[in-house]
């Protein structure tokens, strides 16, 4: 009668718990390195190590990380690297479980968090939402706070709009014309959404807008 009380129990855990639970992991980093806007980690938690690949992050060969599973990527290729690796877990860190990567806020970012186009999602919602958003065509209102033109046959637009932290607040849409903007701007960029984009060179954008267009507010 007990073992089956346990084993009630289990399952009923097993069930609460739902298949979208997000995993979490403590483990001792024991390797490190940065490229193309990630932080790769060597970490041991008991078994095996393993890499880990999270939004470029502080940590150091001995530091205690705590991280939450988004997706294991088999046969990974790394072009900022120039390495590929059998197996390795892309995660969020969870917060305060490392210092952020300091980013210098852009001169001409919004001051205020700037109103969500109709029918369009603001800048953190994208980066939230990108596995769900890939392929497919998304608007966002944002401020135009850099412009880097003609590399790699593309214009690069970073756009930000007040949503978002350290790691989510910048967002690059890739387009053939930038004629009709410029740093400052008000815009609303229209693009298709592309996760996991890795141009070489370390140019890896875990979220990135290609194909778009770009009707200037003020």
């Amino acid at each position: 009668m007990k073992t089956l009380f346990i084993l009630i129990m289990t399952v009923y855990g097993l069930w609460a718990a739902g298949p979208n639970t997000p995993v979490q992991h403590t483990a001792r980093v024991v390797e490190t390195m940065d490229a193309g806007g990630y932080t790769y980690m060597k970490v041991s938690e008991g078994s095996a190590p393993y890499w880990v690949a999270v939004t470029a992050t502080k940590v150091g060969v001995g530091d205690n990380v705590s991280f939450t599973e988004q997706m294991w990527m088999p046969n990974f290729k790394s072009r900022a690297l120039g390495r590929t690796f059998d197996k390795i877990l892309f995660a969020s860190m969870a917060p305060g479980a490392a210092a952020p990567v300091e980013r210098v806020q852009p001169q001409n970012a919004p001051k205020v968090r700037l109103e969500k186009a109709a029918g369009g999602y603001t800048v953190a919602e994208v980066f939230t939402k990108r596995q769900a958003l890939k392929g497919k065509s998304v608007k966002v209102r944002g401020k135009v706070t850099k412009i880097s033109r003609q590399i790699m046959k593309r214009n690069w637009v970073h756009l930000e709009d007040g949503s978002g932290d350290t790691m989510t607040d910048d967002l690059v849409f890739t387009a053939e014309s930038v004629a009709n903007i410029n740093e400052g701007d008000i815009v609303i960029a229209t693009g298709k959404v592309e996760t996991d984009k890795d141009f070489g060179y370390g140019y890896f954008y875990p979220v990135i807008v290609e194909e778009s267009s770009f009707e200037k507010e003020r």
